[in-house]
């Protein structure tokens, strides 16, 4: 392949133009995000979850049936805690069930391909986000306004290599022999 000087110098010429169009549209990004803590405990089956669900109207105590009952190996010792989280973060059933509850609430089973959650929220409020997580929001607004200039002007992507490309590629056997 010959590459060349000029072509070098053109690559990085689209790629500072792009990345201060970048900057340009994201710079009023927001710092902040709406974000709920929540602890959740997780079944296989609805049955289950709504047995739990009733001890916990009951009065249970909502860690120790997370230690007890929940699936997530990685929060159920710690009372099925997760943490803060924004949105974006989790699948979304379990995301607009977390953001509708108000602080101490308890949700009734919600279902999501993982399971059965049972799901209350301890802390819902705006947060500032981490360096990762604004620049993830910096790149989700950028791609947004990016796939909404693409649907206007009626960009079409053809993906005519992925019918070319082979499933299993393989090297020829003369390749191989040395």
């Amino acid at each position: 392949m010959n590459f060349t000087k000029d072509d070098l110098r053109a690559y990085f010429h689209d790629r500072l133009i792009i990345q201060k169009f970048f900057e340009q549209l994201t710079k009023d990004t927001p710092t902040t995000q709406e974000q709920v803590w929540a602890r959740h405990i997780l079944v296989q089956n609805e049955a289950e979850a709504l047995l739990l669900y009733d001890r916990l109207m009951k009065g249970d105590n909502f860690i120790v049936l997370a230690a007890e009952a929940s699936l997530d190996t990685s929060n159920k010792d710690s009372g099925g805690d997760l943490g803060w989280f924004g949105r974006g973060t989790m699948v979304p059933e379990f995301e607009d069930a977390a953001f509708l509850l108000k602080v101490g609430e308890i949700s009734p089973p919600v279902k999501t391909d993982f399971g059965y959650h049972i799901i209350q929220v301890l802390g819902h409020e705006e947060r500032p986000l981490d360096a990762d997580g604004y620049q993830a929001a910096r790149q989700q607004e950028f791609q947004t306004w990016l796939d909404a200039k693409k649907a206007e002007i009626g960009v079409t992507k053809y993906d005519i290599w992925a019918s070319r490309v082979p499933v299993s590629p393989s090297i020829p056997l003369e390749l191989l022999q040395q």
